[in-house]
């Protein structure tokens, strides 16, 4: 597969380079030689850490249609997908992106052997993948290879592809939302995603389970020292707080002093301590927002 990507460069206020992530999303900058940020491959690993799960959902969802001839999501008008991107559909498609990437990097990345061809001239060839193709085997193998995502200049059309996949799957299996990240296991390092509505996580690497509140209380208090901008921090502290926090409100708290403005990033934008965000906004009560179909209710 030929992939052509440019290089989102933009220029620090001190003539510096500086290379940004490749992901449509995303405006994050990255090492040097990267192609893609730690926050894109965090959420990529938490995006492949579900495929195992909603495998087994597709099946089972294929399954149902299958007897009731019906297209998933029919039991309303508002729930569920049409019948022509129902659960069968998506379930291709998924694979179809999955194995596309993991031959990819294969190709790029995989070790070459010399052979000597038939008109006696020596030439490379390409190991054999030994890997099975289903979708947990390929999504818990992309796994085992963030480098290699990072370094592709194409990294960052494979994130956005197998988010897109990835989330169509949960859609039209009605899984709950993505997993959240609650921080490394504390027995054997492996990283813990749970699901929002969950109390406990049990780790895939090792079995045990753990307190979800206990981790997202950890994760923030090592994160008090740590700076960021006003879209970084809100981008990260909501699903650990438990609550919206959007980029204006902590330029709102810096305009009237309960925040204070620290050294700007590499592109001019101006960090906060983290821990003072988590301070004033726990200390800031929320605001309870009407929807439009609690208002017709009233």
């Amino acid at each position: 597969m030929q992939v052509t990507t440019s290089e989102p460069v933009t220029s620090a206020g001190d003539g510096h380079r500086v290379i940004t992530c490749t992901s449509p999303t995303c405006e994050h900058p990255t090492d040097p030689e990267a192609y893609v940020c730690g926050v894109c491959l965090g959420r990529l690993d938490g995006d492949l850490a579900d495929v195992a799960d909603l495998a087994e959902e597709l099946d089972t969802t294929i399954a149902r249609q299958a007897r009731t001839g019906m297209p998933v999501g029919s039991r309303s008008a508002e729930v569920g997908l049409p019948y022509n991107d129902g659960a069968a559909e998506v379930g291709r498609d998924l694979r179809s992106v999955l194995s596309t990437w993991v031959r990819d990097l294969w190709e790029t990345h995989g070790p070459r052997r010399v052979v000597i061809t038939a008109d006696k001239t020596r030439a490379t060839e390409l190991d054999p993948l030994d890997l099975d193709d289903t979708l947990a085997e390929m999504a818990a193998w992309l796994r085992r290879h963030p480098s290699w995502i990072e370094y592709h200049p194409a990294g960052g059309e494979l994130v956005d592809e197998i988010a897109d996949a990835v989330e169509r799957t949960r859609r039209a299996v009605d899984l709950a939302p993505a997993r959240v990240y609650c921080g490394p296991c504390p027995d054997c390092g492996a990283d813990l995603y749970a699901r929002p509505d969950r109390e406990t996580v049990r780790c895939r690497e090792c079995e045990t389970r753990h307190e979800v509140e206990a981790l997202r209380a950890e994760l923030l208090d090592a994160a008090r020292g740590h700076l960021g901008t006003a879209a970084e921090i809100a981008r990260a502290l909501p699903k650990l707080l438990g609550r919206e926090l959007s980029a204006n409100s902590l330029r709102t708290w810096a305009r009237s002093g309960k925040l204070t403005r620290r050294a700007p990033d590499a592109q001019g934008q101006p960090r906060y301590l983290v821990g003072e965000v988590i301070d004033v906004a726990l200390a800031t009560p929320t605001r309870s927002r009407v929807t439009r179909a609690e208002s017709s209710c009233a």
